[in-house]
């Protein structure tokens, strides 16, 4: 039988802590997810889960595999800005990706080089937010790209992506050619938005359905994420996932100047997809997490002024 809430609770409570990372870098060996925070305890379920989050300097993250998941199921809002805002400087662009993307694996302390194909893999599918199949030909290796246009246009990204792999190569040492195509999977069904009460986090992919399992612990998670019209939630939850979340895309988003109505167009992606109440100080938090502006703030509720904060972000 199913222990219940409260047992788990006790349960964990009892079990013996964490260690702690001197830089702040977590990974879970169960979710394969990584975090950027200041104790070795869940963000999300820091009561609930019975594993705890392992230091780098411990132990190196298992794979770029963990990377992925944030362009696999997370909100497609940053790399919906960044197609927003790229520009015809497409060579630029790329090659600051791809020098962001080689400092952030060693600093992460990733051992990329020794699954070349896999950390390429990782790159494509987390600036692109779209799931990537590989064939492999006599000519190289093709990565198709799924559902693109959910998310980019390609004659944006491509170029970047071409810019980025030139330098990428050479790193990790792969010498086949590297080519993009795409293809449609979900085609003109809507893309499935969901939140999960239990963990407050929100997810983004496949099809719309009612309800879904949990995308990251598929086989363990008891919780189950549901569709946006049978769950509340506010603003703070996307930026409490940002919080914990590493400042990868903060990288990648440095590398495009903004343009007029970006604030405009973030705003309009949280209210009209996201169903969000928006407001300005909500709205500067999520532009400082994305990296669309440089600016320190105090995005979640302070101990014993939650409401006033709460108020102030929608």
């Amino acid at each position: 039988m199913m222990m219940d809430k409260q047992a788990i609770m006790e349960r964990v409570g009892k079990m013996p802590a964490g260690v702690y990372s001197s830089s702040n870098k977590y990974w879970c060996v169960t979710c394969k997810l990584l975090f950027d925070m200041d104790s070795p305890v869940c963000p999300y379920m820091s009561k609930m889960c019975i594993n705890t989050p392992v230091p780098i300097e411990v132990m190196r993250p298992e794979s770029t595999v963990s990377i992925e998941k944030f362009g696999l199921f997370y909100p497609k809002v940053p790399q919906r800005m960044m197609n927003y805002l790229a520009g015809d400087d497409a060579e630029l662009i790329g090659r600051k990706w791809a020098e962001e993307y080689i400092r952030f694996l060693k600093e992460w302390r990733f051992e990329y080089k020794h699954e070349p194909l896999q950390t390429l893999k990782s790159f494509i599918i987390t600036v692109s937010g779209s799931e990537t199949a590989q064939r492999i030909t006599p000519d190289g290796i093709v990565f198709v790209i799924t559902d693109m246009s959910k998310v980019w246009d390609k004659r944006k990204l491509f170029p970047i992506l071409g810019a980025a792999i030139a330098v990428l190569k050479d790193e990790i040492g792969i010498e086949q050619n590297i080519f993009f195509d795409e293809i449609d999977i979900i085609g003109k069904n809507e893309t499935g938005k969901y939140y999960c009460s239990m963990c407050r986090k929100f997810f983004e992919f496949s099809s719309q359905k009612e309800s879904i399992t949990c995308p990251l612990m598929p086989q363990k998670c008891v919780a189950v994420p549901h569709s946006l019209d049978k769950v509340k939630y506010t603003l703070k939850d996307l930026i409490s996932v940002y919080d914990h979340t590493p400042d990868l895309y903060r990288r990648f988003m440095k590398a495009f100047p903004l343009k007029d109505g970006w604030q405009e167009y973030l705003a309009s992606l949280l209210k009209d997809e996201w169903k969000f109440e928006v407001m300005k100080k909500g709205l500067n938090c999520i532009a400082a997490q994305i990296g669309l502006i440089d600016e320190e703030m105090t995005c979640l509720p302070e101990e014993g002024n939650g409401m006033k904060q709460m108020a102030m972000m929608g």
